[in-house]
């Protein structure tokens, strides 16, 4: 084009006209030919030229709005655009697969089934949901990347909620904790990045159901901050005793040795007694500040995902309770500790204004297995337990001794059923008749046992 148009002084009308006048030369165009009659386009009207696209490709058609979508009047067929784009790689029924792993493993996130199926590709297949799989799908499923198994997954997520799990998990928010001044060496999160397995943060879990007043259960929470390495043990209450018994027993039956302990400033661990105790064992011991439960964060983090979500908010204060306690968390140490894998960040970096962080995704014993500081015996040790340990076998014993815990609670109770809601120590009864009664805040998972295994335990 030579000459020059004026198009400032045309009007919409007149522009919209010059773009239809040439919307059938440009339907016969090549590509070639498509460039030069846009070129003129974009010259004549002034438009962008993906603008003047946008009028071409929507020329004598309209818009209309179907339920929540914006359908296209005479728009393809279904049909015709099947065959369109690249064939996808992994075929829809993969989510299905990917689905009962989701179930196996409690719900965790796509990154951490990614670490999981790679840890534990050769013993996945032997579950009876999973011994059907085809070498084709396994070899898809291992290839798949987070963002996969997430968009894979999203639908059947959506659909089924947290009560499809094999074991309970409880959700609600975690309380805060009261802490005291104490007479130990303060020392913040920053200081604590051991690369070397052995320091521990510990904290304690009360039982109490939303009343502080009486005695109750507590449980002991123990993490290390290297491998992630959880303990769980059962304290009948809050004395110095039971608190030093713990610790000596995590101390006997740690798979390393412990050189450090941290814990918050609560007064069943700011004690002479323990403290001695540590100074006996030659294990360096310290505190969070006052009134800052970020300075214990991998505990703090440990007592939502390994405690309050599998045992609530419930009351827990007889030695029935206590015994169950004991051995349905033996479980989930091994379920935590040997199959479920945990993000731990390896460093950051600056990208602008704002950090990029890397993580790490492995289990505790895989970080274990990884380190050259641990002797080989006892890496051959924990081999040999994980190839005698079955994820499917401990989630049901973690259901069986879950119900079990139900029952002595509500025997407790003396048959009346009473829950608490969001830990803020408001009582609801039921007062249905018997058999009839529901525990609607926190259900039953006798007979989602049931339902996930085909079977009565």
């Amino acid at each position: 084009m030579v000459i020059m148009i004026p198009h400032t002084q045309l009007s919409t009308k007149q522009k919209r006209a010059i773009i239809a006048a040439n919307y059938s030369l440009y339907k016969k165009a090549r590509k070639k030919e498509k460039t030069l009659i846009l070129d003129e386009l974009e010259t004549a009207t002034g438009y962008a030229r993906k603008f003047i696209i946008y009028l071409l490709k929507f020329h004598k058609k309209r818009l209309y709005k179907k339920s929540k979508k914006v359908v296209l009047e005479g728009d393809i067929k279904k049909s015709a655009t099947s065959l369109r784009g690249r064939k996808k790689k992994y075929p829809p029924h993969l989510a299905k697969i990917l689905f009962e792993i989701w179930k196996l493993t409690g719900g965790i996130s796509s990154k951490h089934i990614k670490a999981f199926i790679e840890e534990n590709y050769d013993d996945l297949w032997e579950y009876p949901e999973l011994r059907d799989v085809s070498e084709e799908d396994k070899v898809l499923i291992s290839q798949m990347s987070p963002a996969t198994i997430d968009r894979l997954l999203k639908p059947l997520r959506d659909k089924y909620k947290a009560s499809i799990f094999p074991f309970p998990l409880k959700k609600s928010k975690k309380k805060a904790a009261h802490l005291v001044k104490g007479q130990i060496d303060i020392e913040i999160w920053k200081e604590r990045r051991s690369k070397i397995p052995g320091t521990r943060e510990v904290d304690l879990v009360e039982h109490n159901g939303g009343n502080p007043a009486g005695e109750f259960l507590y449980t002991l929470t123990a993490v290390d901050v290297a491998t992630y390495w959880v303990f769980l043990r059962v304290l009948r209450n809050k004395a110095r005793i039971w608190t030093k018994e713990a610790l000596d027993n995590i101390v006997i039956s740690s798979p390393f040795k412990i050189n450090h302990i941290h814990s918050d400033n609560g007064s069943e661990f700011i004690n002479a007694h323990l403290l001695e105790y540590t100074k006996q064992k030659k294990i360096k011991f310290t505190r969070s500040r006052v009134h800052i439960c970020n300075d214990n964060p991998n505990v703090e983090n440990r007592n939502m995902m390994v405690v309050r979500r599998y045992v609530g908010y419930r009351r827990y204060s007889t030695q029935k309770e206590q015994e169950i306690l004991e051995n349905f968390y033996r479980y989930v140490e091994l379920r935590h500790n040997f199959f479920i894998p945990t993000m731990k960040l390896t460093y950051k970096e600056k990208a602008g204004k704002k950090y990029k962080r890397h993580y790490e995704i492995k289990t505790p014993y895989k970080r274990l297995l990884d380190r050259e500081d641990i002797p080989e015996e006892i890496k051959q040790q924990l081999r040999q337990l994980k190839s005698s340990l079955n994820l499917r076998t401990i989630n049901k014993e973690i259901v069986s001794l879950y119900n079990k815990l139900e029952i002595a609670y509500n025997n407790k109770k003396r048959g009346r059923l009473y829950e608490t809601k969001n830990n803020l120590g408001k009582i609801f009864s039921f007062l249905s008749p018997p058999g009839e009664r529901e525990i609607i805040i926190f259900p039953s998972i006798i007979s989602l046992t049931q339902k996930y295994y085909n079977s009565p335990l």
